[in-house]
């Protein structure tokens, strides 16, 4: 088991190891929250695009922020982010 703890971050900090200081782009996004198994995630990605291609949007890129781990796959949180042009 590991043990972890929800904290607030207020600022940069140095890189440790494979923890990076990184920043998510500034700006409009279109993002859903997707629940269940990773392995179903292209279905959120799809519906951001069709709904993008629908209103003639383009991204600029994506990312995915993941909730926290559980084994009963039903509670995995994943949130679907793509910022806009």
């Amino acid at each position: 088991m590991v043990a972890t703890s929800a904290c607030r971050l207020f600022g940069h900090f140095r890189d440790a190891g494979e923890v990076v200081c990184t920043e998510t782009p500034a700006g409009e996004v279109a993002m859903t929250t997707h629940f269940g198994s990773y392995g179903k995630l292209a279905g959120a990605h799809a519906a951001i695009n069709s709904w993008r291609a629908a209103c003639g949007r383009t991204s600029a890129c994506s990312w995915e922020i993941y909730g926290d781990w559980t084994d009963d796959e039903a509670k995995l949180e994943t949130q679907v982010v793509y910022l806009l042009k």
